[in-house]
């Protein structure tokens, strides 16, 4: 008997690894997803709502509601990361404007509304900044309690940071936001939080030779042109700004890691552990302290995954992107 699906709302800054994330979810048979919400992040808000529903609608998947989110952090100065994602968010790719509008419920509404349905049922997973689940958390306290989990892509708990030598971008971007809910999660009766941060992130690389067996094993397929340009001309923007940076054309899967986790927990190893968010630091701000040893003599409130099948996920995500061109 087939396992039950995942019910998922993805909490997304859509650049262009929440794109990919999208793109997995939408073709897991293990995953139902209900809807997107979107954030300031990657790009700003508009940006990231268009992508989103662009995305949805590459996926042949246009009925799945996006609703707009906080347009800026809770107490900080906007940023984003076109370095890396480019203008639009999408790197080089261009998709058609969606035919599909927005959701006209603001995104924390939406995100109390579909985990009150079905209390414990259903998995918000956050790919960008944590600003709306922050929101959501401030207008119900209780709602650690209606999740069945929260997975995050956030933090670096063991290695250093990617956009400060300690802090990881979506923790740096709003870190207000970040304590307030990781200290949510510490509550009794509150649902696992899990983080998928650098520590295993960086393992799950996606190279230009992955996406060229892909094009080979969807040639001839229905859908397999549009799927594979998009790929193509969004990756090749990471690429290329990684090897600028790095010397090496690897693209990190951060957020498709993050939604698989969610969808497939086998897929990682987690350890518990009391953590922290930093906000005043001048070198630290939106660090995440680990308490590994128990030093502060407090209940540990995350699930830090600290290992990862990169090979099987990697198969997974590539065998994903088939179905999608598969159609």
């Amino acid at each position: 008997m087939p396992a039950r699906a995942t019910r998922l709302v993805i909490d997304v800054d859509t650049g262009i690894d929440d794109a990919f994330a999208l793109l997995y979810a939408c073709a897991s048979p293990r995953a139902r997803l209900v809807g997107v919400s979107t954030v300031v992040g990657n790009v700003d808000l508009a940006s990231a709502t268009r992508n989103t529903s662009a995305v949805l609608a590459l996926a042949r998947r246009a009925e799945v509601p996006v609703w707009p989110g906080c347009a800026a952090p809770m107490l900080r100065a906007q940023n984003d990361a076109r370095l890396f994602h480019g203008p639009s968010g999408l790197g080089y790719a261009e998709l058609p404007e969606p035919a599909a509008k927005p959701a006209p419920m603001h995104a924390i509404d939406a995100i109390l509304a579909a985990a009150s349905v079905e209390p414990g049922a259903l998995t918000l997973v956050a790919t960008g900044p944590l600003t709306n689940i922050a929101a959501a958390l401030l207008r119900e306290p209780a709602l650690p309690r209606l999740l069945g989990r929260l997975v995050l892509m956030g933090g670096a708990y063991r290695e250093g940071g990617n956009v400060t030598p300690a802090a990881e971008f979506n923790i740096w971007h709003d870190p207000e936001a970040a304590r307030i809910v990781f200290r949510a999660f510490a509550a009794d009766g509150a649902a696992p939080l899990v983080a998928v941060g650098l520590d295993v992130t960086r393992q799950a690389q996606l190279r230009p030779a992955d996406l060229d067996h892909l094009e080979r094993r969807c040639s001839g397929l229905p859908h397999g042109p549009a799927l594979l340009r998009f790929l193509h001309d969004s990756s090749r923007h990471y690429f290329d700004t990684m090897e600028k940076h790095t010397g090496a054309r690897v693209f990190t899967l951060h957020d498709p890691l993050a939604v698989a986790a969610a969808i497939d927990p086998s897929l990682i190893v987690t350890q518990r552990a009391t953590v922290e968010v930093e906000t005043t630091g001048t070198l630290t701000s939106g660090m995440t302290v680990a308490d590994w040893r128990g030093v502060w003599g407090r209940p540990p409130n995350v699930d830090v995954a600290i290992e990862v099948e990169a090979p099987r996920f990697l198969a997974d995500f590539l065998d994903a992107m088939e179905r999608l061109a598969r159609g």
